[in-house]
């Protein structure tokens, strides 16, 4: 009877840890909590799915022809997260990013170039979908450990078209530059009509794929082309918008302080120009995409020149070459401002590497260093406006406005998508072998800078975090929303059960030793 005695306690141990094997084979842990498997959070989800279909209204010049209404090459998309983060800050990104200034009176409005609609659409077609090229935009959807560099990336493109085009509210390029070069005529206040052929000592009609050469992506400068840009400033006597024609040797300057063009004067460029011959080149797009290279690059990815090539195009019918113009003004520029950003970020920002440069890794390195190295943005804005990273790289100087893109791109990670509160952390192995996965998440409270626009829409906002386990639940679910999440173990429920078998049997079998040591 002793025997039995000092054997019941572990009979009831035995019997406790079956039944709770018993009662727990639906069960995953959270945080040391018991969470039921049937009814844990989803990720976000938006009513309204997001297309990518460019506009079809009615054109303001040729071409008419509808675009590519499926993407090329389309494929099947995994989870949403990145799209959807994106989607959970629209009031923010449009009361802080898509922000323009009227420059005579100061007032800032939201932009009616650049909508969030339209923005999406391009992210959906260039970071997604695809556009018929073996790259596309760097956004990472799908990849829940690399979403946060698909935001970086995002935000570095963003700040760059503030400046380039977003502030001013503005399609083309406008004409901004006053000659530096004494001229024929005193040139304070006067600014060269003879820009439209390029700006800070640029030609842009000169700068084939690859120069010196007729590479056959570039367009061809055709000397016969008339164009005129459809965009103007809003400066007081602003000059008019850039233009090119044939002949015409002194296209004059712009007398700023009178407010008027002084035709048939010979007045110089800061690149010697004083015509606008085959000068149809200028930027155009929301990061002014600009020279018979870019844009040849834009016919042959997204034209009519790949289609002539057999490519699957997203605009077919839109010969670039033919009419540069097209970005602007014709029926599809509201697709076309953003689609030319996000193909010349893609083609030609991402795809740039040097022996001591490499855009991947750099963007790496800006997270994993706590995203507060100027490196990475100085890089690829250098590389943007001036084709090279390093400081001094160009014959043309520094980035302009270098100082600016820098301070929009951190406005953007910092209080537009809040990136430090989705910064990934390092798993921790487990001291025992599980089967599952480990995530780390963590969030903090970190204050919005107030908007220029509307702080009570900011006030409103929600912060969700890129997994989605901050979103909020339907009515069906059960609720498990801790403050801050720290890290969440999740086991497999098939697999936790024959593990919870496996100790089991390790009991039963000491258990076995322990009896016939008694007996």
């Amino acid at each position: 009877m002793s025997y039995v005695l000092k054997l019941l306690p572990y009979v009831v141990l035995i019997a406790t840890i079956k039944c709770s094997i018993t009662s727990t084979s639906n069960t995953i842990i959270v945080n040391a909590q018991e969470v039921d498997t049937t009814n844990t959070p989803s990720i976000i989800n938006t009513d309204a799915p997001i297309t990518n279909s460019p506009t079809t209204s009615k054109p303001t010049s040729s071409p008419s022809d509808s675009p590519s209404t499926t993407p090329p090459s389309a494929s099947p998309t995994q989870d949403r997260l990145v799209r959807d983060y994106i989607q959970s800050k629209k009031d923010i990104i449009q009361n802080r990013v898509l922000v323009s200034y009227n420059r005579s009176s100061g007032q800032a409005y939201l932009s009616t170039q650049y909508t969030f609609d339209r923005l999406t659409q391009s992210i959906q077609t260039f970071g997604i979908d695809g556009f018929g090229a073996d790259f596309q935009f760097n956004l990472y959807e799908g990849d829940g450990d690399k979403c946060i560099l698909g935001l970086i990336n995002l935000s570095a493109l963003l700040a760059n078209a503030m400046v380039e085009s977003i502030e001013d509210d503005t399609c083309d390029e406008l004409n901004w530059e006053e000659a530096g070069n004494p001229p024929l005529i005193p040139y304070d206040d006067k600014i060269a009509m003879s820009n439209s052929c390029g700006m800070e000592g640029r030609s842009y009609q000169d700068e084939n794929c690859a120069f010196g050469t007729n590479e056959f992506l570039s367009c061809e400068a055709d000397k016969s082309m008339q164009v005129i840009a459809v965009s103007r400033g809003t400066q007081v006597n602003t000059p008019p918008p850039l233009k090119c024609q044939p002949g015409n040797n002194f296209a004059g300057y712009w007398d700023i302080a009178r407010g008027i063009e002084v035709a048939n004067v010979e007045f110089p460029n800061n690149g010697g120009r004083t015509d606008t011959e085959a000068c149809c080149w200028w930027g155009r797009g929301a990061l002014s995409t600009k020279g018979v290279c870019n844009i040849g690059k834009m016919n042959y990815y997204l034209g009519k020149r790949g289609a002539e090539l057999g490519r699957s195009t997203l605009y077919p019918t839109v010969d670039f070459c033919k009419f540069p113009e097209s970005t602007c003004a014709s029926a599809f520029g509201e697709s076309l401002r953003w689609d030319s950003a996000f193909f010349e970020w893609s083609e030609r920002v991402q795809r740039y590497e040097t022996n001591d440069w490499n855009f991947e890794d750099q963007l790496l390195h800006f997270e994993q260093s706590g995203m507060s190295d100027d490196a990475f943005i100085n890089g690829v804005s250098r590389i943007l406006s001036r084709g090279c990273h390093k400081s001094g790289c160009s014959e043309y100087g520094e980035a302009r406005l270098l100082n600016k893109r820098r301070t929009y791109f951190y406005m953007i990670i910092n209080d537009v998508f809040d990136l430090k509160s989705l910064t990934r952390r390092p798993t921790t192995a487990p001291s025992k072998p599980t089967i599952g996965t480990t995530i780390s998440i963590e969030s903090s409270a970190s204050q919005l800078t107030p908007s220029p626009l509307s702080q009570d829409d900011l006030a409103a906002q929600l912060r969700p975090t890129l997994s989605g386990m901050a979103s909020q639940p339907s009515t069906s679910e059960k609720t498990v929303a801790p403050t801050t999440w720290t890290t969440l173990i999740v086991i497999e429920d098939n697999a936790a059960h024959g593990e919870k078998q496996m100790i089991l049997l390790e009991l039963l079998a000491v258990m076995s030793l322990l009896l016939n040591h008694i007996i």
